[in-house]
């Protein structure tokens, strides 16, 4: 009988190859369905501390450029946007501040791009996890996902570590954890992710197809 890390395994090669089979016209006519739905969503108008990952081409992620445009710089000048940035190999990931996708740049080995450490006139980008108010969405990739909300990543553990970090600040301030949510492809749709306890479930599912509001805490989007 195959192990949860095998059967892991298996399911990331698998859905790995149905994206490579996806055709760009295909994967934009998606991600510009899904990023109308994100931004038709009444939690992103209201909520003030957004979480948005920048997408990276190479890994055939849901393009979030249009959601980002509306976010950096937000319409809503009290909104805040948190974009990541890899720390090291060990699974350690911060949000830090976006005022302006000048200060985005792409690192190696994936090309994935990610804010500079510092603003403009020289100042350390705020961290989210050090900011007075806690983030309350978090827009996030994977590889694969189901119906309940079961997300496999690719591997790393980033954002598994992120979320439960989020949490703790989150409970520290005597504040909800961060709405999670996700976007795919429908070639990332699964019957069943195969899930281990430190796995993070996520409340939204947004595809070009549907918006599947998983939890109480995802009813609102």
């Amino acid at each position: 009988m195959a192990s949860l890390m095998d059967m892991k395994q298996i399911m990331r090669q698998e859905v790995k190859q149905a994206l490579r089979k996806l055709d760009k016209e295909v994967m934009k006519s998606e991600s510009a369905a899904i990023s109308a739905k994100v931004l038709q969503s009444e939690l992103m108008k209201k909520k003030k501390m957004i979480g948005i990952y920048i997408h990276a081409e190479r890994l055939r992620e849901v393009d979030t450029t249009s959601i980002l445009q509306q976010f950096v710089p937000p319409a809503d000048p009290a909104q805040r946007c948190y974009v990541p940035i890899v720390v090291d190999n060990n699974a350690n990931m911060r949000l830090l501040h976006l005022d302006s996708m000048d200060g985005v740049q792409a690192v190696p080995p994936f090309g994935i791009r990610e804010p500079s450490l510092t603003y403009a006139n020289g100042q350390p980008r705020e961290d989210v996890l050090e900011a007075a108010e806690p983030l309350e969405v978090l827009v996030m990739p994977g590889l694969a996902f189901d119906h309940t909300g079961s997300r496999l990543g690719r591997g790393g553990g980033y954002y598994d570590a992120f979320i439960s970090r989020c949490r703790q600040r989150a409970e520290t301030l005597n504040r909800p954890p961060p709405v999670l949510v996700a976007l795919a492809f429908q070639a990332q749709l699964v019957d069943s992710v195969p899930m281990s306890d430190h796995d993070q479930k996520v409340d939204v599912l947004v595809t070009s197809e549907d918006v599947y509001r998983l939890t109480d805490r995802g009813a609102c989007f």
